[in-house]
C-alpha cells in the first residue's frame, strides 16, 4: 500500500482508506468529497510547484493540496 502522493500521474489507483494518523476534521472532508475504499482515482495532473493536485474521482475533477493527498491511502 502506498499514498497518493507517491503515485504517478494517469495512474489509475482504487482508495484502500484514509490514514489513521489524519486528524478527523480532515478524515470528515476527504469522505465528504468521495475519498471512500473502492473508489477509483486518477491523478490528472500536478502543478508547477507541485502544491495541488488535480484528481479525478467519482467522474468529476478535483484539485486537492499536496498535504490532503499525504493522507490518503491506495492500493
Amino acid at each position: 500500500m502506498e499514498k497518493l502522493i507517491k503515485c504517478r500521474v494517469g495512474k489509475l489507483c482504487k482508495v484502500d482508506s484514509i490514514d489513521k494518523a489524519a486528524p478527523l476534521k480532515i478524515k470528515r472532508r476527504l469522505l465528504e468529497l468521495g475519498f471512500t475504499c473502492g473508489q477509483a482515482v486518477k491523478i490528472i495532473r500536478k502543478s508547477l510547484f507541485g502544491q495541488t493536485y488535480l484528481i479525478e474521482i467519482r467522474g468529476y475533477l478535483l484539485s486537492i493540496r499536496k498535504s490532503l493527498t499525504d493522507y490518503i491511502v491506495v492500493g
